[in-house]
């Protein structure tokens, strides 16, 4: 017998889920590491990697709000693309002899 299908059923997704344990210790241990690093000057402090964090979110918004997304960008290279091929075609049906066949075809 001919199988025919016009549309396919959805395979089973399988679920991947990696539990997330929190050791209490592991962070003590972690943020007294830290703690000790910054007052040896090995690690910048808080403040000003805060401070850095922020002028780089401020410079990355800006940056999309100037230029737009590339999606924004695709929209209006499509809307220009459209309106020019419009605009060629209206001014060839002007100024040919088309135009004024088809008005005459329909007065008569």
């Amino acid at each position: 017998m001919i199988n025919l299908r016009f549309s396919r059923l959805p395979k089973y997704r399988k679920f991947k889920y990696t539990p997330v344990y929190y050791d209490e210790q592991k962070e003590e241990l972690h943020a007294r590491v830290q703690e000790i690093k910054r007052e040896m000057g090995d690690l910048k402090t808080n403040e000003n990697r805060a401070k850095e964090n922020i002028r780089k979110l401020y410079n990355a918004k800006q940056n999309s709000q100037r230029y737009g997304t590339t999606s924004q960008k695709n929209y209006l290279l499509r809307l220009g693309t459209i309106i020019l091929l419009l605009s060629a075609i209206s001014y060839k049906l002007l100024n040919s002899n088309v135009l004024e066949f088809v008005i005459k075809g329909f007065t008569k």
